[in-house]
């Protein structure tokens, strides 16, 4: 990330009726995102263009992973969307805005299973290069990745001191709702009243079942291609960020990986959370 954008982020001007995503990468940013785009504009797709898709403030505003480098931060250009904007971020609550909290901007904060997260950030980083040629994780294992993962050594550092951040905020009354990847899969609907309730967009039981229906991995593919068949643009891969959209696939593709290291300093660093506790049946 560049330092302009990150100095981007700091200052950033909100809107009243602006709405914060924040999360550590791989825990459902977008599809969150795409979900609340959906509940602001009554579960159409067709309303839905690229200053509704856009990436995390931070990062350069293309899902088109080949076009990394080319263009801005969404930082600098979101001042074109319009209201209500739905911004997105992975960075921590200390390099936000203080108009963040002065503003009481409603933030939705999504948590997923760590070793959920360790698994899809290593495949999702796998698709980078460094300059031209070199891929980001060049000869790094899943093994070794695991470790840097559990030690904080990866983009955006830890997830522990990430989603205890944020918790911080809360517990100082700061205007965050908390929500989970797996209750997202598991029931959808209940995310979606808690949400309403908190971005103040209740929606009618018609328009429920268009974001349900809208919001699957299969319906999103198809909703940003039909977009960008329409503009010529090249087709994006939503797998590359929605992934398999399941939860415990970790025990499934590394079922021979040790996780006892991440289990138990994990289990250590979250004993005191609210949340972030569940994932280890505390």
């Amino acid at each position: 990330m560049p330092d302009t954008a990150i100095d981007a982020v700091k200052m950033f001007k909100y809107r009243d009726d602006d709405i914060l995503i924040a999360s550590y990468p791989k825990c459902g940013t977008h599809w969150i995102n795409e979900v609340i785009q959906l509940m602001i504009h009554g579960g159409d797709p067709q309303q839905l263009d690229d200053k509704h898709r856009r990436v995390c403030l931070e990062i350069e505003d293309t899902i088109d992973i080949s076009k990394a480098g080319q263009v801005k931060p969404s930082v600098l250009l979101v001042n074109e969307d319009p209201s209500p904007r739905v911004l997105m971020t992975h960075l921590t609550p200390g390099y936000l805005s203080e108009e963040t909290w002065k503003m009481r901007i409603p933030v939705i904060y999504i948590f997923r299973d760590p070793r959920d997260v360790c698994l899809s950030f290593y495949k999702f980083l796998r698709q980078f290069f460094v300059g031209e040629n070199e891929p980001f994780l060049e000869g790094v294992s899943f093994e070794q990745f695991l470790l840097d993962f559990i030690e904080g050594n990866v983009p955006f550092s830890g997830w522990c001191e990430h989603a205890l951040s944020y918790e911080d905020c809360w517990k100082r009354g700061e205007n965050i709702l908390f929500i989970t990847y797996e209750d997202m899969n598991r029931d959808l609907s209940s995310v979606i009243t808690a949400v309403g309730k908190h971005i103040g967009c209740p929606i009618s039981d018609d328009v429920m079942e268009k974001v349900i229906a809208n919001s699957t991995k299969e319906a999103m593919q198809k909703n940003y291609n039909a977009k960008e068949d329409k503009t010529s643009k090249l087709k994006v891969d939503v797998s590359k960020f929605v992934n398999t959209g399941v939860s415990g696939n970790w025990e499934k593709v590394h079922s021979d990986v040790d996780w006892c290291t991440l289990n138990s300093v994990f289990k250590e660093k979250v004993k005191d959370s609210e949340f972030a506790q569940k994932y280890f049946d505390l």
